[in-house]
């Protein structure tokens, strides 16, 4: 019998193995980029809302590809640096942020940006709507 043989078996196993320490290594790789996301996004300069969007966007699609993890679940949003947002507006439009030049950062997925007085205007003309409906069910 031949000392260099190596089953299939071993094949495999070692196969396995060198997939493992690929994954684990290549994990380690992301939980470091999405922990640096994440520390650039709590110390956000409030300068420019496209920035904001940018790295929220880049660890969601993370979280999302290497954990199944949605980035609600992993970091508090309400941490995150912001000029003041209504609560009402804050909550009917999910804002998540607005950068010093008014501009905010809104939506179920957290990819809108328009100025916060649009966003007041649209809610007031909702409030608006809703009263004369409400008025012509009378």
């Amino acid at each position: 019998m031949d000392d260099d043989y190596v089953s299939s078996a071993d094949m495999a196993e070692q196969a396995l193995s060198q997939a493992v320490d690929e994954h684990i290594e290549k994990s380690k790789e992301a939980i470091e980029h999405i922990e640096s996301l994440e520390e650039k996004i709590r110390s956000w300069n409030m300068e420019d809302i496209r920035e904001i969007k940018l790295m929220i966007t880049e660890m969601r699609a993370l979280l999302q590809k290497q954990f199944q993890v949605q980035i609600e679940n992993f970091m508090n949003m309400s941490r995150i640096p912001t000029q003041k947002v209504p609560d009402v507006l804050k909550h009917a439009y999910k804002i998540v942020c607005i950068d010093k030049r008014g501009y905010a950062l809104y939506g179920h997925e957290m990819d809108k940006i328009t100025h916060i007085k649009k966003i007041a205007e649209h809610y007031q003309q909702r409030q608006a709507a809703c009263k004369q409906s409400a008025k012509a069910e009378k």
